[in-house]
């Protein structure tokens, strides 16, 4: 599996998030959504250090999702694909879509947005972002595109809750507004080789132990 990680710069592991933590996991992140959608624009003590669409450092607005975040199948996964014995804690998001939102990602790569693009495209550090997926997710509610290292290509991934998708750090990917009728909701669990928090308004820093 690793493998074909490290060729497509992604992988889809489908049906890998126990049931219980899941629902759980689900509810608090719709939960977070609605109650700070109305915050959107105003300032807050971490993250980006502003309330937009997602919710970066989610489990600092709900404790208990730090759970979820640092889940023993969680650490073992960040231990496999980040190929380190001790990984590192950096984000955990709440990218959760509403019925019909105008919510969209244009391609992009997540390290592009740290401290040092440069030093993550040279291979100084790597991070990964293991996104469970919470909701079903056909075409319609703007569901993850990863473009694949191998082919060059990009890669729509249709997925169903209790799937996650691993996207390495240097991977391009996106996704397009959810045009359906539900909701569309994903809780992004990023890790580095490296700590590499502790800029602009604060993220995680310490060893995922």
């Amino acid at each position: 599996m690793i493998d074909i990680f490290n060729k497509q710069g992604y992988i889809h592991l489908k049906n890998v998030i126990d049931s219980a933590v899941l629902a759980d996991t689900r509810y608090r992140a719709i939960t977070l959504k609605n109650k700070y959608k109305e915050f959107e624009g105003q300032p807050r003590d971490n993250g980006s250090g502003t309330f937009w669409k997602g919710l970066e450092m989610a489990s600092t607005l709900d404790p208990e999702l730090f759970k979820a975040y640092t889940h023993k199948d969680m650490l073992q996964l960040a231990k496999t694909y980040l190929q380190v014995e001790e990984p590192y804690l950096f984000n955990d998001q709440v990218v959760v879509k509403l019925p019909n939102e105008e919510f969209v990602f244009d391609p992009h790569f997540d390290n592009q947005f740290g401290k040092d693009p440069e030093g993550a495209l040279r291979g100084d550090f790597k991070t990964i972002n293991c996104c469970q997926i919470l909701t079903n997710m056909p075409e319609e509610t703007g569901p993850l595109s990863c473009l694949n290292r191998q082919s060059n290509e990009w890669d729509l991934l249709p997925a169903q809750a209790g799937d996650i998708v691993i996207i390495d750090g240097n991977t391009l990917h996106s996704s397009t507004a959810n045009t359906s009728a539900k909701i569309r909701a994903l809780y992004a669990c990023v890790y580095s080789t490296h700590p590499i928090g502790n800029f602009d308004k604060g993220y995680y820093n310490e060893k995922f132990k």
